[in-house]
């Protein structure tokens, strides 16, 4: 069976690196960082961290200028753990510092040491603002961490997908035109071609318009293939996978926790209602009986005055109404003493 070469999707990792480590580009992304005019790429010292491998590819670039040790890096997908990654690479490289200039870290003596800077160059397919500074002590756990925690650190994570951070873009024209690059091979790869036409289409709009024309001109074997290689991405997927299955459980459980919650008040409120109603009915019930005494207390009275006023005795009033003798006799000193 012929092998199918297929393009890397993670190509755009390894394109930055290559793109950037000459000293001339670090330069000019460094002066449009920073807002520096330096102009002798003599000035910097490369530290290339050897040993830091992500999904096969190395993609970071740090390097010392103006005792600033800057780390580049670049994503191609939104990773809120940058902070912990930066501040693992910051360690090893201010090692290599220490070991390279025989630094005694034992010493009584205050060690001077560079400032270390950490940018994150973003140009994936999720939305991002322009800048967004991650903070280690976010993922850390406690809510006073930013306070309390010794180990403060951030990432500078800047959104290089064409449109965005127009401002450095400008200033950095090389980044400009990779940002232009990214977004012609996506452009293709939307197309119903293969991956390889798509990435020669892009490769040759990109040489006529002037985009990276140099690099892609005397590299493009290297930069084509860079694109092509393929790479093993099943760890990578599985994680994300068991990562979108924990958010989706996450979800699921907030959204029937507040189902129970809602179903629980409703459940008060029924309670309630009927509770309402209940006493409701007692009260009008009360009011009933209270309205038939009161209806027949008066029909009984009208009665007595009425055989009274014919003639009948309080005995024969009461005989004839089965009435108590004193009940008539109170009715009729009732509505005598109310006549007066």
């Amino acid at each position: 069976m012929q092998n199918t070469v297929v393009p890397n999707r993670k190509y755009k990792d390894g394109l930055f690196a290559y793109i950037f480590h000459e000293k001339n580009a670090l330069l000019s992304l460094y002066n449009a960082i920073n807002g520096s005019s330096y102009t002798d790429p003599d000035e910097l010292e490369i530290y290339t961290m050897e040993g830091f491998i992500y999904m096969g590819r190395k993609n970071d670039l740090s390097f010392l200028i103006d005792s600033h040790l800057a780390v580049f890096e670049h994503q191609s997908s939104y990773n809120p753990n940058m902070p912990l990654r930066g501040y693992i690479y910051m360690a090893d490289a201010l090692k290599k510092y220490i070991a390279l200039n025989h630094l005694d870290i034992y010493s009584s003596r205050l060690l001077e040491l560079p400032t270390p800077r950490y940018y994150v160059f973003y140009n994936g397919l999720r939305q991002a603002e322009d800048e967004i500074i991650l903070c280690l002590t976010d993922s850390m756990r406690g809510e006073d961490a930013a306070e309390r925690s010794c180990a403060q650190f951030k990432a500078h994570m800047i959104n290089i997908n064409q449109g965005h951070s127009p401002a450095l873009m400008e200033k950095c024209p090389l980044l400009y035109e990779y940002s232009y690059f990214v977004a012609s091979v996506r452009k293709y790869m939307k197309e119903e071609v293969s991956r390889m036409e798509a990435v020669d289409r892009a490769v040759k709009e990109c040489i006529g318009k002037g985009i990276l024309a140099d690099i892609l001109r005397a590299h493009r074997a290297e930069v084509t293939e860079m694109l092509l290689q393929e790479y093993d991405e099943e760890f990578h997927i599985s994680c994300e996978k068991k990562i979108s299955f924990e958010d989706g459980v996450r979800q699921e459980k907030a959204r029937t926790d507040e189902a129970r919650r809602e179903a629980e008040e409703a459940r008060q409120e029924a309670d309630k209602a009927r509770q309402e109603a209940d006493k409701a009915r007692r009260e009008a019930e009360e009011a009933r009986r209270e309205a038939d005494k009161a209806r027949y207390e008066t029909h009984q009275k009208i009665e007595i005055l009425a055989q009274k006023l014919r003639g009948s005795s309080e005995e024969e009033i009461a005989a004839a109404l089965h009435l108590p003798a004193e009940t008539v006799r109170e009715c009729i000193e009732s509505a005598l003493g109310d006549k007066t």
